[in-house]
């Protein structure tokens, strides 16, 4: 974790980095917000994340925090999120070839088993999902996942059966009383 007291070091780390990429313009602000962005990882990851950027040069452009987390991610050996997100996606689509709706998984990730029971029951879903569908899917699932990596609840969308009866009463007449809805 990157101390208060790194900061000197962390702003000579993105300077010296900086130096390597012409017409990169550091602010004070934006050092502040990639310190922040970058305070869950030690200032040595950092600076070995920053060694392997500048070895590497694919970039035009200085480095993004996101590259930086990529980086120090794959030296410790971890996936990033969206490849881990992905291979996920392909074990869920997995087993609904080989046992579709009859069997339930056992998921050992918590995300996707908070997926696959949360936003998309398995069960309901393999039983209606058909196979030209599950590229948008697997889509629509590295999203999701992605976004509850990061602590956003995605599966808090409004009550869509809610807005399809009251679009389904536009044009209606129908009044809402506590018995529900009834023609007037």
């Amino acid at each position: 974790m990157i101390l208060e007291t790194d900061s000197k070091k962390f702003s000579e780390i993105m300077f010296g980095l900086a130096e390597n990429y012409p017409g990169t313009n550091l602010t004070m602000n934006g050092l502040k917000m990639r310190f922040e962005a970058l305070k869950e990882f030690s200032i040595d990851q950092v600076s070995q994340a920053a060694t392997v950027l500048l070895k590497n040069h694919r970039f035009n452009t200085m480095p993004t925090v996101g590259d930086f987390i990529s980086t120090i991610e794959t030296a410790s050996g971890r996936l990033p999120v969206g490849d881990l997100a992905e291979i996920e996606a392909a074990k869920v689509i997995a087993h609904l070839r080989i046992y579709g709706k009859a069997v339930m998984p056992e998921f050992d990730d918590p995300v996707t088993r908070h997926l696959m029971s949360t936003r998309w029951r398995y069960c309901s879903w393999a039983a209606y999902v058909v196979e030209d569908d599950l590229k948008w899917w697997f889509r629509d699932f590295v999203r999701a996942y992605r976004a509850h990596a990061a602590g956003v609840e995605m599966d808090r969308l409004p009550d869509l059966q809610g807005l399809k009866r009251l679009a389904g009463q536009i044009g209606n007449n129908y009044r809402n009383d506590r018995k529900g809805l009834s023609k007037i």
